[in-house]
């Protein structure tokens, strides 16, 4: 029987608190926080993609698993406790992919880019200056 733990009238307080609990919190590590942004995005799809696309979805897969391994840190890490998610690195990689389909000239517009990314996407969730300032510079 699955259960879950969002506030219903139905389900009595009891029964969820005898329940086995568990959640998806994201894995410990560069490494394995990379591996699970890649996985996420869905590489396959990428095969016959720009080049320059690859590079950038890397890039982006590897800021926000910086983001999210700074986390573990606590007060040493962000200033306060950001919801970021896999679904900020989902519309991120859409927005980008968006960005890609009008590109006319060959040059990617990197400045735009870090602006999405840093100060919007995941810069949105960001209220402290000094975590906005840290976030900017893992960006470029």
């Amino acid at each position: 029987m699955f259960l879950s733990a969002a506030p219903d009238n139905k389900i009595p307080i009891g029964i969820l608190d005898r329940s086995v609990k568990l959640t998806n919190e994201p894995p410990s590590g560069l490494k394995a926080n990379m591996n699970r942004a890649w996985i996420f995005l869905g590489p396959k799809n990428f095969e016959e993609k720009d080049p320059k696309l690859k590079s950038i979805i890397f890039a982006l897969c590897y800021f926000h698993s910086c983001l999210i391994e700074r986390q573990r840190f606590g007060k040493l890490g962000w200033n306060m406790i950001y919801p970021f998610s896999l679904g900020d690195l989902r519309d991120s990689s859409s927005v980008l992919h968006k960005q890609f389909e009008r590109l006319q000239s060959g040059t990617v517009p990197w400045i735009d880019l870090r602006y999405i990314f840093s100060e919007i996407m995941y810069g949105g969730h960001i209220v402290n200056p000094y975590d906005r300032i840290l976030c900017c510079a893992y960006a470029e």
